[in-house]
């Protein structure tokens, strides 16, 4: 698991030149280094081609790549932890299911193995992040097939993805033991899915987040099992990933001002305490995601996952903003590393999913538990 990260800290000087020189396009290299160097399969066992890796080291993993590039972090969390929630999700599969789900590891696996993205095409206008508020269906057609219809927006990699996991909402006469809402498994090249090119996104140009239009496409199937996401409350996998992207954003851009040390004993103490705040963030981020398991009957750990996800989001951008206002104007450039690494904290909090919601969430489900745990 070290020696994973060990990759990555090696591949990060490359993975931020072509960030630097590249900043708008999709970085189909520096995706081929992070696939070469077996992060997104790292999940998956060794028997499946990866490492066993945990929901923490995987964290690590994305604060690791969001330092080199917000938007190649982004990207990479997708897929990462979809292998992930396949991996480590099963305790929750009902027996009954369970033949079934080791049958679509093992096929998800080897297409990862084989360089296939899974990308993630889930949000819709007006659904706040909300995956209650969908509006895309998925119907059974006579041929038994199950049929998506709708408008996803922010479809990672866009048409650079080979197989997007896609929410719908489905009716339980269609696909029995099913919850409201389930993820189905959509490759990119099937008719009826048509990604537009719209997206001109601040701060993540290059993750080509494009909307995606289903018009009676065919799924080549459930993701998971009926009842996956109430089972397995996969979110909260994705969500601890999310918050390391500004996490590293924040690790990027203190590194940036306090390198070399200045000579002003009040920038050092300045830097210390944002050092601090950093180290801090990154305990809690790590310490929630050790403890990760599937969750569907776990309410006081969804709700701990959503606190570290808002609270280290929050904080992160915050500590970008202070750092960056005392910098001055020296990296005052829309291409510079520093206002980039800046633009990404932002961008990736306010995307995945959004900062508002999870606030919300919290006021609606607010409790102090037990506070020794």
């Amino acid at each position: 698991m070290a020696a994973l990260l060990e990759r990555l800290h090696a591949l990060a000087p490359v993975l931020t030149r072509r960030e630097t020189e590249e900043p708008d396009v999709y970085p189909a290299a520096n995706i081929a280094d992070v696939q070469e160097a077996g992060l997104l399969r790292a999940p998956f066992a060794p028997e499946r081609g990866g490492e066993g890796v945990s929901a923490a080291v995987a964290a690590e993993a994305v604060a690791l790549l969001a330092a080199a590039s917000p938007s190649l972090a982004l990207l990479a969390a997708m897929p990462l932890g979809l292998a992930g929630v396949l991996e480590h999700g099963g305790a929750a599969v009902p027996e009954e299911q369970r033949r079934a789900w080791q049958q679509q590891r093992e096929a998800v696996a080897a297409d990862f193995r084989a360089g296939r993205i899974y990308a993630a095409a889930n949000s819709e206008k007006g659904a706040g992040g909300s995956l209650a508020a969908t509006k895309t269906v998925a119907t059974r057609a006579p041929d038994g097939s199950l049929h998506l219809t709708g408008e996803k927006i922010l479809g990672s990699f866009g048409r650079h993805a080979d197989v997007f996991f896609s929410t719908a909402k489905v009716d339980a006469r269609d696909l029995p033991g099913a919850g409201i809402v389930e993820f189905f498994l959509m490759p990119v090249d099937q008719p009826g899915v048509v990604v537009l090119d719209d997206w001109d996104g601040f701060g993540m140009r290059s993750t080509e987040s494009q909307t995606v239009l289903l018009n009676d496409a065919a799924a080549t199937g459930v993701l998971g099992f009926p009842g996956f996401i109430d089972h397995v409350q996969p979110t909260t996998y994705w969500y601890l990933l999310f918050a390391a992207i500004p996490l590293g954003c924040a690790a990027a851009v203190l590194h940036a001002l306090a390198t070399p040390a200045p000579a002003s004993a009040a920038l050092r103490l300045r830097f210390s305490e944002a050092l601090m705040r950093y180290e801090s963030l990154r305990a809690y981020l790590l310490e929630t995601a050790t403890a990760w398991h599937p969750a569907g009957d776990d309410a006081a750990y969804r709700a701990r996952v959503l606190r570290t996800k808002t609270f280290v989001a929050q904080e992160s951008v915050k500590l970008c903003a202070e750092l960056f206002a005392l910098a001055g104007g020296r990296h005052y450039r829309r291409t510079d590393p520093v206002a980039r690494s800046l633009a990404g904290s932002f961008a990736g909090t306010a995307l995945r999913p959004p900062l508002p919601l999870g606030l919300e969430s919290l006021i609606e489900n607010f409790g102090l538990g037990d506070l020794g745990s």
